[in-house]
C-alpha cells in the first residue's frame, strides 16, 4: 500500500507539533524530515524550510534552533549553491528565518555559502547562537 506523502504545510505544521510535543502520534512527521534532509529532493527540502519560517505561531527559541541545525543546514550543505540567493531573500523579508539562519553551523557547507551566511548572520539582533562569531 502506498503511503500519500503529506503536503508541505501538512508537514511543517506536523513537524513543529511534534518538535514541541515529542508526541509519538506526529512522529512520522520527523522521520519524513529527515528522510528529505539526507535524500531530497532539494526543492522540496526548500519549500519546507519556507513553510516553517512562514508559520503563524510564536517561534520557540529550541524549535528554530531545530530546525537551524536540521532542515536549513542541511539543505545549505548539500545544494547551497543553489538556494543561498533564495535562503538570503527569505531570511531578509522573514524576522523568523534570519533567526533560523543564525543557528546554521558550517558543517560541510561550501566556503562561498558560508561567508554568505556569516555576512547575513552578523546584522541579525537576538540570533540563536548568541553573538554570531564564525
Amino acid at each position: 500500500m502506498q503511503q500519500i506523502e503529506p503536503s508541505i504545510s501538512e508537514l511543517a505544521s506536523a513537524y513543529v507539533a511534534y518538535l514541541c510535543s515529542k508526541d509519538e502520534a506526529l512522529q512520522q512527521a520527523s522521520f519524513d524530515v529527515m528522510d528529505l534532509c539526507l535524500e531530497g529532493p532539494w526543492d522540496r527540502l526548500w519549500q519546507l524550510v519556507q513553510a516553517l519560517a512562514l508559520l503563524p505561531d510564536e517561534a520557540n527559541p529550541v524549535v528554530l534552533a531545530t530546525i537551524a541545525a536540521g532542515p536549513l543546514e542541511d539543505l545549505l550543505d548539500k545544494a547551497g549553491p543553489e538556494y543561498i540567493a533564495a535562503v538570503e531573500n527569505l531570511a531578509l523579508s522573514t524576522p523568523r528565518a534570519a533567526r533560523m539562519l543564525t543557528g546554521v553551523w558550517r558543517s560541510s557547507i561550501e566556503p562561498e555559502v558560508w561567508d554568505r551566511v556569516v555576512a547575513f548572520c552578523r546584522n541579525v539582533p537576538d540570533p540563536i547562537d548568541g553573538t554570531y562569531r564564525y
